[in-house]
């Protein structure tokens, strides 16, 4: 639910930034779930703007979770929104910021085995999937 959450709110622009990027103006949000090799899937997927590296890198350096000289790749900075208290949302609001993260998400997925992979391209959205052992099924 909580990447469900994060999605609509981090991730969809608002109807009025999707038709300035070109998009319709209704965001989409896919859930799917699947078999894959011992394991089922489960992805949370949406067309929004991706993840804001930029944005993700600047909380870091001011949370102190990494050192301003780093040099990160992009997936290496995805994986900093896993951080134990680590929030990008200015706001509370109805959907995300009240204090449940993402490193809860990924406490919760290993501890039944299992892992958490972000693929995310700027502009386009972003893909969260869930990998679980079949055994859990």
């Amino acid at each position: 639910m909580h990447l469900v959450r994060n999605a609509m709110d981090h991730g969809l622009e608002a109807p009025e930034e999707r038709l300035a990027a070109g998009k319709a103006s209704q965001g989409l949000l896919a859930l799917s779930a699947y078999h894959d090799s011992g394991s089922i899937v489960i992805e949370i997927k949406d067309d929004g703007r991706g993840i804001n590296r930029k944005k993700v890198l600047q909380k870091a350096i001011e949370k102190g979770i990494v050192n301003k000289a780093a040099e990160l790749t992009d997936s290496e900075i995805d994986e900093l929104i896993f951080a134990a208290g680590f929030s990008t949302a200015d706001e509370v609001s109805n959907l995300s910021g009240r204090g449940v993260g993402m490193d809860v998400v990924r406490k919760n997925i290993e501890a039944l085995r299992g892992t958490v992979h972000i693929v995310s391209t700027p502009g386009q959205g972003t893909v969260f999937q869930l990998r679980l052992p079949l055994t859990l099924a």
